[in-house]
């Protein structure tokens, strides 16, 4: 269905060009483009760095489905989107730019963020790119989705489609980088060529792609890579501490305790700052979710929290989660 993008590139500006002492001056982080060279600024330092992006980009192939991935070692770490790999030990196949297919298993994720990796079997030294740091994209910065939507395609080749980060938060980031049908799992780049974003829900709506910040990878880093998937039904049959939060730089802000929980019973309270669990550092919600669903009921946790001034620690024993 997507035979009508005859080539690699789909982009709004035009097809002129400057000079590389233009595209040092950083036009494509200005906040809107003022003129035609601001715009073409952009379009050559997407061009710079596109040949080494697309390089690490793989087609995902499995008897169940298909999607896209990034490269981010040397030794074929993918990432990719957790509904891409359905489950963990699953025999897949990855699929380089040039055609060539190599043998993958999936590793772990989770559904909550819809984090995903597998892992190239075979062995040798793949095309692969850079992960941001933490903590460095925001709202208004240039960034560019590239994918395999409806499959593999060598004929047609990537499509590539330049946007804005216009949303975020800890565990969703949205773009106007149009998405479609296998894209899911693809990176979204930022214009330093560095992955910010795998994507992940796709919608007709040209401003509703959202994607899985690189910021749920770092966190969650050593959970996806030991090959463990964070799943709703697992959930269900998990210890259940009762509380909803959101991040903050100083640990995760409690918005509210379900009534009868194992947090109302200890006397957590709204606006407590939960910033450890059993000496694990807390950086997300999703993080705290990972810990939780590692007990199961009427086992015991350690709480370190800040109420106010004061630094508190509690024991809790975990309750069940609600069926409703």
């Amino acid at each position: 269905m997507n035979r009508f993008f005859p080539n690699t590139l789909i982009l709004f500006v035009s097809s002129l060009f400057l000079d590389a002492d233009v595209v040092s001056e950083k036009k494509w982080f200005s906040e809107t483009p003022q003129n035609h060279a601001d715009l073409n600024a952009i379009q050559d330092r997407l061009r710079l760095i596109l040949s080494e992006a697309k390089k690490s980009l793989v087609a995902i192939e499995s008897d169940d489905g298909a999607g896209s991935g990034v490269i981010v070692s040397e030794d074929g770490l993918v990432l990719t989107a957790a509904h891409v790999i359905g489950k963990t030990g699953k025999k897949m196949k990855v699929r380089l730019p040039n055609g060539k297919s190599l043998p993958a298993v999936s590793l772990g994720g989770s559904e909550i963020s819809d984090a995903g990796m597998l892992k190239i079997t075979k062995k040798g030294k793949w095309p692969h790119v850079q992960i941001e740091k933490m903590n460095s994209s925001k709202v208004g910065d240039w960034c560019f989705a590239i994918g395999h939507p409806g499959g593999f395609d060598k004929e047609r080749g990537i499509i590539v489609r330049l946007g804005r980060v216009i949303g975020k938060t800890e565990d969703t980031l949205q773009s106007d980088s149009r998405l479609l049908g296998g894209d899911s799992g693809g990176p979204l780049f930022n214009l330093d060529g560095k992955v910010i974003a795998i994507h992940s829900r796709i919608s007709k709506e040209p401003d509703q792609n959202f994607h899985v910040p690189i910021e749920c990878f770092h966190i969650n880093w050593d959970f996806y890579r030991e090959g463990q998937l964070l799943t709703f039904d697992k959930l269900e049959e998990k210890g259940f501490l009762g509380v909803s939060c959101e991040a903050t730089k100083d640990g995760l802000m409690i918005l509210n305790v379900v009534e009868g929980s194992s947090a109302q019973k200890i006397g957590l309270q709204k606006n407590d700052i939960l910033y450890s669990l059993d000496g694990e550092k807390l950086d997300s919600r999703e993080e705290l979710t990972i810990l939780i669903s590692g007990k199961k009921p009427n086992e015991a946790v350690t709480i370190e929290y800040h109420r106010g001034e004061k630094q508190l620690s509690l024991r809790v024993v975990l309750g069940e989660r609600p069926t409703e």
